[in-house]
């Protein structure tokens, strides 16, 4: 039977000083081409305080304009009912108006901010391919 000493080299399998610190060198210069390499494909991206604010302007924008409408509608409901006698059946019109009004306002809005931004994008220069030659 083996004692499984016959598959190691001369020295007991151990790696010189040599050796070692010549292939934690390789991985290090592996390690850097890699990180150079991941950059290239995915620079990280520059995030501007001002279009965050500006996207969460927008995003505040359209829930209000959503809220108030149905608020508004409810409202306006609720004190024709009450100077009318006619409760319930004007507050959930006007609610219901209300509503609808605040979706047209929400996608009035969205519509814009889509115009906005194709037109950014159409102004905005091309990014070069990576493997691109040219």
């Amino acid at each position: 039977m083996s004692n499984g000493d016959d598959h190691q080299g001369p020295d007991g399998g151990r790696i010189s000083a040599a050796d070692r610190a010549s292939i934690r060198a390789r991985a290090r210069e592996i390690d850097q081409r890699l990180s150079e390499a991941r950059q290239r494909m995915n620079p990280k991206p520059t995030h501007d305080p001002r279009q965050r604010g500006q996207a969460l302007g927008q995003g505040l924008r359209i829930a209000v304009d959503l809220v108030v409408g149905v608020a508004f509608g409810a409202f306006v409901g609720w004190w024709l009912d009450q100077y009318l006698g006619t409760a319930p059946w004007l507050m959930v019109v006007m609610l219901i108006l209300g509503f609808t009004a605040g979706m047209f306002n929400v996608i009035r809005t969205a519509q814009r901010m889509q115009r906005d931004a194709e037109a950014a994008q159409v102004s905005s220069s091309s990014v070069k391919d990576v493997g691109d030659d040219d």
